[in-house]
């Protein structure tokens, strides 16, 4: 069977209402061994996810694009930096085995579509695993079901939706 080594995590930046979500997937992540990458923006990063997944001892990547503000990372979390936050977005799907999207605001969401596809979408054999906790993700569930699902067949091996992180993680693992 094929692991999953390395996510890239598409999640809001500072403080969110989803914390104790992102807590909960760092840590689940790190305790699985997976490497995380995650993109800063405007100098802040999805700081509950990576300081769950320190405290586990994970291994933690932070990409960012040019920013006003100093990116003051915890110790022991890696740095690398691109010329625009769409590049960023980018590096980290590439750096990735798999693509997850934690629930957030829409300009997340759309920074995760764009890196995905700027990272070559389905040719990029990274499949999409969307954490549909409080059904974050029933629209674009309904859109991909009712809209990609007719032009391309089954999407499954594509996109994943599940309401609990491990399970998520697990059908990530299958399509790896």
């Amino acid at each position: 069977m094929a692991t999953l080594a390395s996510i890239a995590v598409f999640a809001d930046c500072g403080v969110t209402p989803h914390q104790a979500q992102y807590r909960a997937a760092g840590a689940v992540a790190a305790r699985h061994g997976m490497h995380v990458i995650c993109t800063a923006r405007n100098g802040q990063w999805p700081q509950a996810l990576v300081d769950s997944a320190l405290a586990e001892d994970g291994v933690v990547t932070v990409v960012s694009g040019p920013s006003t503000r100093d990116l003051r990372v915890p110790g022991g979390v890696s740095v690398q930096r691109c010329d625009s936050e769409i590049q960023a977005g980018i590096k980290a799907v590439q750096m990735a085995q798999a693509v997850i999207g934690m629930p957030g605001c829409i300009e997340t969401t759309a920074a995760l579509y764009a890196a995905w596809t700027g990272a070559g979408g389905a040719a990029s054999q990274r499949p999409v695993g969307l954490f549909n906790r409080d059904r974050a993700f029933e629209v674009v569930r309904g859109f991909a079901a009712d809209i990609a699902g007719v032009g391309r067949g089954n999407i499954d091996t594509l996109v994943q939706f599940s309401d609990n992180f491990e399970d998520l993680l697990n059908r990530l693992t299958r399509l790896v």
